[in-house]
């Protein structure tokens, strides 16, 4: 049973109208209700579990071209939380728009799955505590955390351009780690996977493996050279390494000038092989849309095509700002990123480097100067490969560089894909490596 009626929808519509009547030339309301339920395990024993229920709405409204905006947990109290974002509006950020856009067709996306109901509080307790054992087993002296979760929302949102769209979804977490601490060596890892529908990534066994692989090869601690080396990224490395790229797509940060690759437009700025899409109607994916928070339809798009760049990303605002058409990115920012695959197994990829660096995490990654590319940051688990296996651990390692200049080079995209992302390894010939 669906948790709003007609009557809250009736109550959003009556304030939306006030809205008009006290002066705002535009305004949208969001009403979400949700229920989540996690439990987590540290030290290796169950510690927490909860169970929440939330109710909350944002209303946020344009008064002579400034934003104001309130929030609030009590429907009953929604007008004097309007009359409050009227009153910030006064001294409210710039609004580079008026009113809202007209309500469009949209692409129907699945959000709401009921193989959520299936990770009852007793199921998720027991998959942690299962993985927590696969851990023990490998080292019982180990630190050692999981932890879990489902959560359901629904609600809608509207606005006074005439949108009225109804939202709500469901998505589940489950994932483990441990740090295993050796006299003054230390290793630590996790995994983790999410998604909106309880699938085949529901995969207990993979994530156990995984973190055995990881164990199995941390523990053997392998001494290296520093100096320009090889480096394979695994997937979740990847996605960091792409940040600042998608980063530098951000429309308004174009406009004002400041965005590294505000001159790159149609032009050559990555490797051949590097192409990017966004696909925001992804079934259950985590960053699904089939709106803007304008109630603008999302596409599927091209961002960088064989290495050149295919457009720039403008919300609502930012598009009125810079006097262009509006791409629907909330934020300026794609929904899923998607690399396209390359031609080789990243198998094939580690028994192809004579001696380089597999890695599978950093440390420090987000302090770096990555505006503009430049990193430097600490590898935090990484493994020396020789002739083409991977021989341990490193320890004490750092790498550096720019992205951009790294994403230019004669880069390797791997054929197979992580699952839960879709996201490849990626080989760089030649990273900065360097030892503290």
């Amino acid at each position: 049973m669906s948790y709003f009626g007609k009557k809250h929808i009736d109550r959003v519509q009556q304030c939306l109208k006030l809205a008009r009547n006290r002066g705002a030339s535009g305004a949208a309301i969001e009403l979400n209700h949700g229920t989540s339920y996690s439990c987590s395990y540290a030290a290796g024993r169950l510690k927490h579990t909860a169970l929440s229920e939330s109710l909350r709405y944002n209303i946020e409204v344009i008064v002579k071209g400034h934003r104001g905006s309130a929030s609030g947990n009590v429907l009953e109290a929604m007008e004097n939380m309007l009359e409050r974002a009227l009153i910030l509006a006064q001294n409210g950020a710039v609004s580079h728009f008026e009113e809202y856009p007209a309500p469009s067709e949209y692409e129907k996306v699945k959000f709401h799955s009921n193989s959520i109901h299936s990770l009852t509080r007793e199921k998720l307790i027991a998959d942690c505590g299962e993985l927590v054992e696969a851990l023990k087993a490998l080292d019982p002296e180990m630190e050692i955390e999981a932890g879990g979760g489902r959560r359901e929302s629904e609600g809608f949102i509207a606005n006074t351009g005439g949108f009225l769209q109804k939202i709500g979804e469901t998505s589940w977490g489950l994932g483990a780690g441990f740090t295993r601490i050796h006299g003054e060596d230390m290793l630590f890892a996790g995994k983790s996977r999410s998604w909106g529908e309880v699938n085949e990534l529901y995969d207990i066994p993979f994530l156990i493996n995984k973190l055995k692989e990881d164990y199995q090869y941390g523990i053997r601690l392998a001494n290296f050279k520093a100096g320009k080396l090889p480096v394979l990224l695994a997937p979740p490395v990847v996605r960091q390494f792409i940040s600042p790229i998608i980063a530098g797509l951000n429309g308004r940060d174009v406009f004002k000038g400041i965005s590294p690759l505000k001159d790159k437009l149609g032009k050559q700025a990555f490797s051949k092989v590097l192409s990017i899409c966004d696909q925001p109607h992804i079934d259950y994916a985590p960053g699904s849309a089939a709106f803007d928070n304008v109630g603008l339809p999302t596409k599927p798009v091209s961002l960088i095509e064989d290495g050149v760049i295919q457009m720039f990303l403008y919300d609502y605002d930012s598009a009125h700002l810079a006097g262009v058409a509006p791409t629907a990115h909330i934020s300026c920012l794609p929904y899923n990123a998607r690399i396209r695959p390359g031609s080789c197994k990243s198998s094939d990829m580690v028994k192809s480097m004579q001696k380089g660096i597999y890695i599978q995490s950093l440390l420090g990654f987000g302090q770096s100067n990555l505006g503009n590319g430049d990193f430097s940051c600490n590898v935090a688990v990484g493994y020396l490969v020789e002739n083409g296996e991977i021989i341990g651990r490193i320890k004490n390692a750092m790498i550096a560089g720019n992205i951009f200049e790294l994403c230019n080079s004669d880069i390797q995209i791997s054929s197979d894909l992580e699952a839960n992302f879709q996201t490849p390894h990626v080989l760089f010939p030649k990273m900065n490596v360097t030892s503290k």
